[in-house]
């Protein structure tokens, strides 16, 4: 059996493979561009895929911050001694402790007492590591869709909102580390919150979104205790001219493994608004080539999509951001919780 095993994978190994997906070619938009521009980076081999406790980890915090701060959002931590980014550790294989951090951003609002939303994107991928699977002599998962999509998503929001009219409620913006070892970024971030964590009325999470042209339909992927946030989506999505499609059963099996299902056990209303998990077809062909594997590359990355999500956020979290769009009871003041 252990031959024949082996033969198996051998003929796997050398077999071809089957021929990619050509779109059309055409102009990218500014916003496209943009997004282009980070994905590039956050990707390239200098990151060496953005393993936790690497030298990937610290020039991908680095650049995170450094943009977040010059789309002109401000520390989220609260805490003066770490400015940024918020350590956590967590155990990894054979019991191996592991040291990591979050980055936590705030664009502050008029009314703190009214709550606060959060957008969340993971940071790290699998870098050289053992769950790294090779791609031609590739050893690198740089996780160009998975997930420095979702991080080029996050700045351009950040920078969208740092512009427009503030927001009554704070809006949080959580990159997380650790995701690819099971959430462990956004639970810590429920276990130890900057602010109460029934403070946030909404969590939006971007994870995986390169994959699909412009004006492609887009999946709400909902946890519990989120029925006025799906209406909010619902109407948001009715005036932005977003096609929403119910969800599969592929898409829905990726539910508990997104970094909104650490919210959605802790009784915070959690999304995840997605045109890449709507779109079957190349989101199943991305994961039988391209997830977790090398071959997730900035040369594969599709951002039209993206482009419209970005633009669909800002109009999403604006409202949510907002207690006459998103009612809710006044809350008592917030104050940071103690570092």
């Amino acid at each position: 059996m252990a031959v024949g095993a082996f033969a198996l994978l051998a003929a796997c190994a050398h077999a071809p493979e089957p021929p990619r997906e050509v779109l059309p070619a055409r102009e990218l938009s500014p916003l496209e561009q943009a997004l282009h521009t980070h994905v590039a980076e956050l990707a390239s081999d200098r990151y060496g895929g953005r393993e936790v406790g690497t030298e990937g980890e610290a020039l991908t915090l680095d650049y995170l911050q450094a943009q977040l701060e010059a789309a002109g959002l401000e520390s989220g931590t609260h805490d003066p001694g770490h400015d940024w980014r918020k350590p956590f550790s967590f155990e990894g294989r054979r019991k191996k402790t592991v040291q990591t951090h979050n980055i936590i951003g705030r664009l502050p609002g008029t009314g703190p007492r009214f709550g606060a939303v959060l957008l969340v994107a993971h940071w790290d991928h699998l870098g050289q590591g053992r769950e790294c699977r090779r791609h031609r002599g590739d050893r690198i998962c740089n996780g160009a869709i998975d997930n420095a999509s979702g991080l080029a998503m996050m700045i351009e929001i950040a920078r969208q909102l740092a512009k427009g009219p503030r927001p009554v409620r704070d809006i949080y913006f959580l990159a997380s580390g650790g995701e690819e070892a099971g959430l462990k970024g956004a639970y810590d971030f429920t276990a130890d919150p900057p602010v109460p964590l029934d403070k946030f009325v909404a969590v939006f999470n971007l994870d995986t979104e390169g994959l699909s042209p412009p004006s492609s339909p887009a999946v709400v992927l909902a946890g519990p205790r989120t029925e006025g946030l799906m209406e909010l989506i619902d109407k948001t999505a009715n005036d932005t001219g977003v096609t929403l499609v119910a969800p599969n059963e592929r898409n829905l099996a990726f539910l508990k493994r997104q970094d909104g299902w650490a919210f959605a056990v802790n009784d915070v209303p959690a999304v995840i608004v997605s045109a890449a998990f709507a779109d079957d077809a190349r989101f199943a062909a991305f994961l039988d080539r391209d997830y977790h594997r090398a071959s997730d590359g900035v040369e594969h990355v599709e951002l039209g999509a993206a482009a419209d999500m970005v633009a669909f956020h800002v109009a999403l979290i604006t409202r949510a951001a907002s207690p006459a769009t998103l009612p809710q009871a006044p809350r008592d003041e917030i104050s940071a919780n103690d570092p």
